[in-house]
């Protein structure tokens, strides 16, 4: 008969795959990786005091979950204030899951906009995760795939 050693830890449990990321959760970590509230896209999308609680209320509005933007000008509003992809929204808003694009969770990139620092582009550490949010000091030689 074999006998296994008997290990105090469990074993290893295969990483199960990240949850959809939605299309408003997408805007929104976009926006956190931007460094900005919904107050200062607000801010930067409605420059007049006047109109600032209804962009606040919009801003709000577009990161609502299960609220999808239709319109294109929606968009291209929004990037004014921070970076992000609309070909990765709109694949989120309208492709089956399997079609989704591979997207950190920390900061939103994606292979087809990784994050750029010191001319050297991300890679992916996780599944969900590229290497500049899991505090990888390999940054820039991870694989985008």
């Amino acid at each position: 008969m074999l006998h296994a050693p008997i290990t105090a830890h469990a074993p290893a449990r295969p990483q199960a795959a990240p949850a959809p990321l939605t299309p408003n959760a997408y805007l929104k970590l976009r926006r956190a990786a931007a460094g900005l509230t919904i107050a200062q896209v607000a801010e930067i999308i409605a420059p007049r005091q006047a109109d600032r609680s209804e962009a606040t209320a919009f801003v709000a509005l577009v990161e609502a979950d299960g609220v999808i933007a239709l319109k294109e000008t929606t968009l291209e509003l929004l990037q004014t204030a921070y970076p992000f992809d609309p070909d990765v929204y709109r694949q989120l808003s309208a492709e089956p899951v399997e079609r989704h694009p591979r997207i950190c969770r920390g900061c939103g990139c994606t292979t087809y906009d990784p994050c750029v620092s010191d001319g050297q582009c991300c890679g992916w550490a996780s599944d969900s995760s590229c290497d500049r949010c899991a505090g990888d000091a390999t940054l820039g030689r991870g694989t985008r795939a």
